[in-house]
């Protein structure tokens, strides 16, 4: 080997130069470079701009996640279940990118997203999960200390699982809850709940008036339960004309109460409003 092919040790090179070159170099260039060994995960950490990187994983049949970090790197990291874009990532890491949907592999995966990239994160728990699963990666991503923005659940849990989802996401920019609860489920949110976007699709128990600092609410109840609380007019009313008079982060409040039919008319009478025309939302 002639001095000209000699191997050069990319790492070796100061900080400033390693930087500039990180820039011109794409995210799944920077993954796969990061799996080296744990010290150039951390290298590369080191060399990334901080508080940039958003994390989005769908657990699905067609389970994904994606790294991006908008305005520096157009084109994100996609990690599917068979590795990056279609390929196992590295030998140590093709188990981890082909069965990653799995409890181990996933905060195997967490783990290393966590150390090169520090992203907030976001998730959704499709159909597939299962409540212990769900846990255990709330749980590992609380461990590794990553900000929350939006969890999105699509089936049943029980009533000490949704209280503890609850808990743990009290500060989300999105929590959205498709789950049904027991007729006999309760839970109280404190003033510490400020979730921007909140939608839960059976809301029969809640208490309008613990959600007051969030700024969008959306209480469904889609599994008809007879005696939803917040579908009740003097109880609609009374929680309409105390948001009139306070200074609560409330800025958007729709309830629905499934086949409770009243006339909204009477809820707001006595009380100064002017109508404004909305368009129709779709939730999936």
């Amino acid at each position: 080997m002639n001095a000209v092919s000699k191997p050069f040790s990319l790492f070796r090179l100061p900080g400033v130069p390693l930087t500039k070159i990180s820039r011109y170099m794409d995210l799944r260039e920077i993954f796969m470079m990061s799996l080296a060994s744990k010290k150039s995960a951390f290298i590369i950490r080191y060399l990334l701009p901080p508080k940039l990187f958003s994390l989005k994983i769908e657990f699905s049949v067609e389970s994904e996640a994606t790294v991006g970090a908008k305005g520096h790197w157009n084109d994100p990291l996609v990690i599917k279940r068979m590795g990056v874009y279609g390929r196992p990532v590295a030998k140590q890491f093709c188990y981890v990118c082909s069965q990653w949907a799995k409890g181990d592999s996933v905060k195997s995966l967490l783990s290393h997203i966590a150390i090169v990239f520090n992203p907030t994160i976001s998730i959704d728990f499709g159909k597939i999960c299962d409540q212990e699963f769900v846990i255990n990666v709330m749980n590992h991503v609380k461990q590794l200390n990553l900000v929350k923005t939006s969890i999105k659940l699509s089936f049943a849990v029980s009533s000490e699982n949704y209280r503890h989802i609850m808990d743990e996401c009290r500060d989300n920019f999105k929590l959205w809850l498709h789950c049904e609860t027991s007729s006999d489920f309760e839970y109280r949110a404190g003033p510490d709940f400020r979730v921007n976007d909140l939608y839960l699709s059976d809301g029969h128990w809640v208490h309008l008036e613990d959600f007051v600092n969030c700024k969008k609410v959306v209480v469904h109840n889609h599994h008809h339960h007879q005696q939803p609380k917040c579908a009740n007019p003097e109880v609609l009313k009374a929680f309409i004309r105390k948001w009139i008079e306070s200074e609560c982060r409330l800025q958007h409040l729709e309830v629905y109460g499934g086949f409770i039919l009243f006339h909204f008319r009477e809820v707001l009478s006595g009380l100064e409003y002017r109508s404004v025309l909305m368009p129709s939302l779709q939730y999936s």
